[in-house]
């Protein structure tokens, strides 16, 4: 039995009256205590729900009559027995069997009565969930197992404190897809939570998909304890090499880490590569307790301002190109997604039809008097006829991809952050390095104290879609 005085007992309802037949055993929780409850020969006892041989969930087990004539409740995997109202097993000593909680049947449902819970520790984990929610990471998708419950514990605790959102997911796979979008949509990482071996290995298809459009993801992996990494324990992968190729950084929380800053170098690189972060954690090191100067780290003093004015040479000269313009078409990709409002507001100035790439798709209303469909092999005949029909193409945050199908016949104005997308498949007339919500409003900033006459397309717009 528990060895705590009755009166410091908490009691909590673990089952309906009903619910669990005679000579039947489930698993339950009262707290934080894993519980096998038992209702044999009309009584109902509590034990702890692991068995001491591998720690098999007893409350998985059933009660069967043995070979002595007596009734013993018998472990899932290895088939060890206890006494299914003392917890002891066969020949047991008073001394040895199973922990036990005292049980009371009331009115409304069974009660367990278990130790208060004493105060949790600050571990290692904790120091490394805070970091994460302080760079705004705050939606968790995953599944919780046998190797990842200490870092597990630690987002529960932020979600406790409405720091971050948890969604279970039945597959791995699910949580990278979500992450995935999560990163396309938003421009943040949001993390995947997995177990080691094959629940991490399911993330790598959606994270590739991460990979190939630049989405800043997080991946968490538990893994084996770390003194048996590489001597063929259960579920022990190289996650280093299995994750090598798809991640722009992937590190492994080893006990003398300097846990808060990996967190962040995950989450920063991850934002500023355009790509997967991603940590592993040793099962053994996640409970760990962490030391009272580890402190959680934040974005502050560690983020530059990302929006980037272009060079005074290159936004001259793409003005040029804009001012001899009268029929210019606005071609907008995925990296176009956070300035769009400012795209939107040059491309009304302009009086210039908008067309997406296909991965754009959605970036400006089905419904605008501008939009002018999708380009390329997925996309619409209208949105190929005005670029054909354009003498100056605005391209922002596209990468020129062979299924988008740009022209290179007409002169073109590239913008975009990365220097290796700006002029990535062909030259260009005019490539200008900046943040696509900056140039644009310094397009319409700077062209609005000119005369120009751009020829209104709209009429056209809403003719070619009624064909």
């Amino acid at each position: 039995m528990s060895n705590v005085e009755p009166t410091k007992l908490e009691w909590r309802k673990v089952a309906e009256l009903d619910e669990l037949a005679e000579g039947r055993v489930q698993s339950v929780t009262a707290g934080t205590h894993f519980i096998a409850l038992t209702h044999f020969d009309s009584q109902y006892a509590a034990m702890a729900n692991h068995c001491p041989h591998q720690g098999d969930p007893l409350g998985e087990g059933s009660i069967e009559k043995g070979v002595d004539g007596k009734c013993w409740l018998r472990c899932p995997w290895h088939g060890w027995d206890f006494d299914p109202l003392t917890g002891k097993p066969p020949g047991g000593h008073e001394d040895s069997g199973q922990e036990m909680f005292p049980v009371e049947v009331r009115e409304d449902g069974i009660y367990v009565g278990v130790p208060p819970e004493p105060p949790r520790p600050r571990t290692v984990s904790d120091v490394m969930a805070e970091t994460m929610t302080n760079w705004g990471v705050t939606s968790v998708f995953g599944m919780v197992g046998h190797s990842n419950l200490g870092l597990a514990d630690a987002l529960r605790v932020q979600e406790t404190k409405g720091q971050l959102h948890y969604y279970g997911v039945r597959h791995e796979g699910a949580a990278a897809f979500a992450i995935s979008a999560y990163g396309k949509l938003t421009g943040h990482p949001a993390a995947a939570l997995t177990i080691a071996g094959p629940g991490a290995t399911n993330l790598l298809t959606g994270l590739w998909d991460a990979k190939v459009d630049s989405a800043p993801a997080l991946a968490l992996t538990g893994q084996v304890q770390d003194q048996v990494i590489g001597v063929h324990a259960f579920q022990d992968i190289d996650l280093s090499a299995a994750f090598e190729s798809v991640t722009v950084f992937s590190e492994t929380v080893h006990a003398g880490s300097n846990h808060a800053q990996l967190m962040t170098q995950a989450i920063k690189t991850s934002v500023l590569e355009g790509g997967v972060g991603h940590l592993i954690f040793p099962d053994n090191v996640q409970p760990q307790i962490a030391c009272e100067n580890k402190l959680a780290q934040s974005p502050k003093g560690r983020m530059a301002d990302l929006r980037i004015s272009p060079p005074t040479d290159a936004l001259r000269d793409a003005l040029q190109h804009l001012e001899k313009a009268k029929r210019p078409m606005i071609i907008a990709g995925y990296g176009a997604l956070q300035g769009m409002g400012k795209v939107i507001e040059l491309a009304e100035q302009l009086n210039a039809p908008v067309a997406t790439t296909f991965k754009a798709k959605g970036q400006i209303a089905d419904g605008h008097a501008l939009a002018a469909g999708v380009m390329g092999r997925s996309g619409t005949p209208v949105a190929s006829w005005f670029m054909n029909e354009a003498d100056l193409l605005i391209v922002f945050g596209s990468s020129f991809s062979d299924h988008t199908g740009i022209n290179q016949g007409t002169p073109t104005i590239q913008i975009d952050t990365n220097p290796m997308i700006l002029a990535k498949r062909h030259p260009v007339d005019s490539l200008v390095m900046g943040d696509v919500a900056v140039t644009a409003e310094l397009f319409a900033t700077t062209l609005a104290d000119k005369e120009l006459d751009f020829t209104d397309q709209r009429p056209e717009i809403a003719e070619r879609w009624r064909f």
